[in-house]
């Protein structure tokens, strides 16, 4: 079950409708099992032609003033880039905003403007005509936990998981 937000999908588990859940670790409460899975950082995507192009990495305070794409609410990427900009004293220039399900790096791609993504996602768009660049003072990583109502079921999910993924010694 793919939701917008971490929020939803832990009311679908605490609902017994999941049984476990990938979210942002911010919105695991105590009476779940969970455990941090990692943390990335946020990236800023650009298109191919973008005045960025030949930088390494990008400040946010560089992105405020940039025409930027973001998912509709609730969304929690969203939130967080609207919290960091704010925290800069900038209002983020939000010129649209693409429904979850729909490609918002496609719209970046037609030059439509920039977005920010978690890592995870950044590091794949290497098929696209785009770029991406770490943001190097976004303040907040993104940290993915797995959760669930049993200990039990936890610890063997993560068990799964841990052995399920390669090690960076044996790629």
């Amino acid at each position: 079950m793919i939701q917008n937000t971490s929020w939803e999908l832990i009311q679908s588990l605490q609902e017994g409708r999941l049984d476990a859940v990938f979210v942002d670790t911010s919105y695991v409460g105590e009476s779940l099992w969970s455990c941090e899975l990692f943390t990335e950082s946020y990236y800023a995507v650009f298109p191919l032609h973008h005045r960025f192009h030949s930088r390494k990495t990008v400040e946010l305070a560089e992105l405020c003033e940039e025409p930027l794409i973001v998912h509709q609410a609730p969304c929690d990427t969203r939130k967080h880039i609207i919290e960091q900009m704010e925290s800069l004293s900038h209002k983020p220039n939000i010129i649209s905003k693409v429904a979850f399900g729909d490609f918002i790096l496609g719209a970046v791609a037609a030059g439509m403007g920039i977005t920010i993504i978690p890592e995870l996602m950044a590091k794949n768009i290497g098929h696209l005509q785009l770029f991406a660049l770490p943001i190097t003072n976004f303040g907040r990583k993104r940290s993915i936990s797995i959760a669930t109502r049993s200990r039990k079921l936890g610890l063997q999910l993560y068990e799964f998981i841990s052995t399920s993924v390669e090690s960076p010694s044996t790629k």
